[in-house]
């Protein structure tokens, strides 16, 4: 992959895989809480999967650009600097009959 290109972009454009992917490493559901640490180290593993190499405060700043974008989306909603909640209903609970 090229490493010439913005990390926080190219999970933007992955967002929906991204989402994917957090779900299958922390709890996310509609109307949950999303930490950073949560996200922080979901875009550590996620570029690794992808083989791209992101450090510890990259990781972490790339993941408050992200955060600020799913703001401006309204997928996420600010609680505080490092806690959100997630307006995402693809995530929604099933209810049972």
């Amino acid at each position: 992959m090229n490493i010439n290109f913005k990390k926080s972009q190219y999970i933007i454009g992955n967002q929906v895989e991204f989402l994917q992917f957090m779900r299958t490493r922390t709890p996310l559901y509609h109307l949950s809480n999303l930490f950073l640490r949560d996200l922080h180290f979901s875009v550590m593993e996620f570029l690794k999967k992808k083989k791209v190499s992101v450090g510890q405060s990259e990781a972490e700043q790339v993941a408050r650009e992200i955060a600020l974008h799913l703001e401006k989306k309204n997928v996420l909603k600010k609680l505080n600097s490092n806690t959100w909640v997630l307006n995402y209903p693809d995530f929604s609970l099933k209810k049972s009959a």
